[in-house]
C-alpha cells in the first residue's frame, strides 16, 4: 500500500521565492521611475507649450510636482494592478518595496547630478517628497487590491463557465446514451426449421 506525501518546501526554497519576489518588486519600482520620468518630460513640455507659462506660483509648483511624481501616482499603481491581477502579492509589501526602491533611485540620481546638499536646501521640497511618497503608496495599495478583486471575480466566472459546460456535457452524454439504438442479440438456435439440417 502506497501513500502519497506532499512535499513541504524547505526553508531555502521559501527564502529563494521571497528573494525573487523582492527583486521583482524593486525592479518594477525602478522601471516605474524611469518610464514615468520619460513620459512626464514629454507630457509636461507639450502641455507647457499649449498652456504657456503659469503665472500662479502655487499652480506652477503643483504642476511641477504632479509631473515629477507621475511615476509614483500613475505608473507604479498601474504595475500594482497588473501584479495583483495575475499574481498573488501582498498589496502593502509590493507598494512599500516598489515605492521605496524607486524613491531611492530618484534620490541617488538627484544627488549624483546636484549634490546631496541640494536635497537639504529646500525643506518644503523634502516635505512634498514625503507626502507624495505616502500618497503614491496608498494609491498603489488600492491598485493591487483592485487587481486582486478583479482576479477573484474572473476566477469565479471561469469556475461557473466550467461547471456549466460540464453539466451540458453530462446532459449530452446522457441524451446520447438514451437515444442510441440497441443492437439485437443473434439467436444461436434455428427457428421454425429454418437452417435445420435435412435428414
Amino acid at each position: 500500500m502506497t501513500t502519497e506525501t506532499q512535499k513541504v518546501p524547505s526553508a531555502y526554497a521559501r527564502a529563494e521565492a521571497s528573494s525573487r519576489k523582492a527583486v521583482l518588486h524593486v525592479g518594477l519600482g525602478v522601471v516605474a521611475f524611469i518610464l514615468g520620468s520619460i513620459f512626464s518630460v514629454g507630457a509636461s513640455a507639450r502641455i507647457g507649450e499649449r498652456l504657456g507659462p503659469i503665472e500662479s506660483e502655487a499652480g506652477a509648483l503643483v504642476f511641477r510636482w504632479v509631473f515629477d511624481r507621475l511615476w509614483l501616482i500613475g505608473v507604479l499603481p498601474l504595475f500594482g494592478y497588473v501584479m495583483g491581477r495575475f499574481t498573488e502579492v501582498k498589496p502593502s509589501r509590493f507598494a512599500l518595496s516598489a515605492a521605496l526602491s524607486g524613491e531611492v533611485f530618484s534620490v541617488l540620481l538627484v544627488t549624483a547630478i546636484n549634490g546631496f546638499d541640494y536635497l537639504l536646501e529646500d525643506t518644503g521640497a523634502l516635505l512634498a517628497r514625503g507626502v507624495t511618497l505616502f500618497i503614491g503608496m496608498v494609491i498603489t495599495v488600492r491598485a493591487v487590491m483592485l487587481g486582486r478583486a478583479d482576479a477573484e471575480v474572473s476566477q469565479v466566472e471561469a469556475n461557473l463557465i466550467a461547471e456549466k459546460r460540464k453539466a451540458e456535457y453530462a446532459e449530452f452524454l446522457a441524451a446520447a446514451e438514451g437515444k442510441a439504438p440497441v443492437s439485437p442479440v443473434p439467436d444461436p438456435l434455428p427457428r421454425g426449421g429454418e437452417g435445420a439440417p435435412k435428414s
